[in-house]
């Protein structure tokens, strides 16, 4: 009997063991806020202010589940799956994914980290292997206010089908490198070589109060397309002086393809190139949290599509009720000129008061 007792209590210390080895973590956001927008006349109209609920502003609603096996040796099977949602009606966002925001699954050890599935890009401003939205005092949210208001890239770009690799961090650098097989969705008929592929790659530093990173996005739309190849640059680095942290970044988009490309600006003519810039501060108080930043995109002219150009500047604060809640109030200006002048929109003045929390 007392041998039977024994034999239970070590397998039941050998099953808590495996048990610690692996981890599941339900994680999410809720953002709810009151906004004021008042967009500025277009060429032909000049629409109404409005004033209502909005949601997901500092961050963007998500509920996800995470998770992590142990296999020794220093290895770990990963895995991430995460959906977006919009808190002011319950509806799914990224086009009505259940998992639009990211899904993968891979490996991580000693060697770095390699994955496949769904991902947000390098550059993306958000996701598990974003390097580049921590330039951003607004973390590239804030509705028209964060930089992914000039580029590209860093308006959350996810590529569906793509294998990604992450080195480790050895003495302040790492890098990444991905290649989607097909952007979106399943294969096109005709075979691989209708899909539109590509790459992203980044290489960053990080040594006490300096960070700094450099992207690059590569889309080859498909044959049936005619095989044009936008690219997207994005570089930038922040350097934290405690009582202020200052960022600054650039980007160069060339053989902008909206349709089917990494470019989320419908009205800049197809095949243009576009340059952009971008500079920020935060300055935090105890648990008040100042930000500031001003930017500014240039559309170069194509054909008889003229030059456009879009200037934002905005402001915002944030209050931190708990480790878990945080108060905010923000203010941006946008104007377009040019080419990014639309009919219905010349930009947007946005007033913004929500509260933000995580669990």
């Amino acid at each position: 009997m007392k041998k039977s007792l024994i034999a239970l209590a070590v397998l039941g210390a050998f099953a808590g063991a495996a048990s610690a080895q692996s981890s599941v973590t339900l994680y999410g956001i809720v953002d709810v806020n009151l906004q004021r927008t008042d967009p500025k006349a277009g060429t032909t109209t000049d629409p109404q202010a409005t004033t209502g609920l909005n949601s997901g502003h500092l961050a963007g609603n998500r509920w996800g589940v995470r998770g992590s096996e142990d296999l020794g040796g220093g290895m770990r099977a990963i895995f991430q799956l995460e959906s977006g949602f919009a808190l002011d009606n319950g509806t799914s966002l990224q086009g009505g994914r259940l998992f639009g925001r990211q899904a993968y699954a891979g490996l991580a050890g000693g060697f770095g980290t390699l994955v496949a599935g769904r991902l947000a890009t390098f550059s993306s401003g958000t996701g598990a292997f974003d390097k580049f939205g921590t330039l951003d005092p607004f973390r590239t949210g804030y509705g028209i206010g964060g930089f992914q208001a000039t580029m590209s890239s860093a308006n959350a770009s996810r590529f569906d089908n793509t294998i990604a690799y992450v080195t480790p961090t050895m003495g302040g650098f790492s890098a990444g490198i991905g290649h989607t097989f097909r952007v979106a969705g399943g294969e096109n008929a005709g075979g691989s070589g209708n899909n539109n592929n590509g790459q992203i790659m980044y290489a960053n530093f990080s040594a006490g109060p300096l960070y700094a990173v450099v992207t690059y996005d590569r889309i080859k739309l498909g044959e049936v397309a005619g095989d044009p190849t936008e690219k997207h640059l994005q570089v930038g680095a922040a350097y934290d002086l405690k009582v202020v942290r200052l960022s600054a970044a650039y980007a160069k988009e060339d053989d902008i393809f909206p349709a089917g490309g990494l470019t989320t600006t419908p009205q800049q003519a197809a095949g243009s190139d576009a340059t952009a810039w971008a500079v920020g501060a935060v300055m935090p108080v105890g648990a008040h949290r100042f930000a500031a930043s001003y930017q500014k995109r240039d559309v170069d002219s194509l054909g008889a599509t003229p030059e456009g150009d879009r200037k934002v500047w905005t402001v915002g604060y944030e209050y931190s009720l708990s480790r878990r809640t945080t108060f905010y109030a923000s203010y941006a200006d946008r104007k377009d000129d040019g080419s990014l002048k639309t009919t219905t929109s010349g930009g947007a003045k946005e007033m913004t008061f929500g509260l933000n929390h995580t669990f």
